[in-house]
């Protein structure tokens, strides 16, 4: 079980100096976020906490309803429910003495790419009048006629959910009402796009 998690928006990469060494380096902004409820083993089955992202109050005829940009669930144990109360904001205390964090987010979407660019295949040759450069060759045998599986296709590339563990938390910073955490090396996700550091 972990011991918490934060979500961030990706902001933008950058180059810092660590003792000798000038290291790329991934800057992410808090975005507000709180714990909206519960679910409890008794009512559900199992025990999480969801996790409300940007509150947005609007007013209606009929009263006052309460949305939220994105609602996510993690498991939680025990000592992460008495130690944070439904309606309690998340913010940087959770990283106090945290070095390493795992993030998780969605890649780039790339759209429809050949083999080329999507596994990195050498191609076909490009003189003598080769109209084949950037295609792949065989899809394999005769029989059965049909492709292999495990063969390079083109297709879609990219918006996979993707994980890196171990990234390590270089700074803090608290500035002009934001937050920024300082993360090594780059991680995955477009310019602002939703990102989860599970604190390990």
């Amino acid at each position: 079980m972990n011991k918490g998690w934060l979500i961030v928006a990706k902001q933008e990469m950058t180059k810092m100096w660590i003792g000798d060494n000038f290291v790329p380096v991934t800057l992410v902004k808090l975005v507000p976020q709180e714990i909206v409820r519960y679910k409890t083993q008794e009512k559900d089955g199992y025990v999480s906490a969801v996790v409300g992202v940007e509150k947005k109050e609007l007013k209606k005829d009929k009263g006052q309803k309460i949305k939220y940009k994105k609602e996510q669930e993690y498991k939680v144990d025990d000592a992460f429910v008495s130690a944070h109360q439904a309606g309690s904001l998340l913010d940087l205390g959770l990283l106090e003495g945290v070095t390493l964090v795992d993030v998780t987010g969605e890649a780039k979407g790339k759209g429809f790419q050949g083999m080329v660019k999507k596994f990195h295949i050498k191609g076909g040759w490009a003189t003598h009048g080769h109209k084949f450069t950037r295609t792949g060759w065989s899809k394999g045998n005769r029989k059965p006629r049909r492709t292999l599986k495990g063969h390079p296709h083109a297709g879609h590339m990219g918006t996979q959910r993707v994980t890196l563990k171990n990234i390590s938390v270089i700074e803090k910073i608290v500035k002009d009402n934001e937050t920024l955490v300082v993360l090594r090396w780059s991680i995955p996700g477009a310019y602002n796009s939703l990102l989860t550091l599970t604190i390990i």
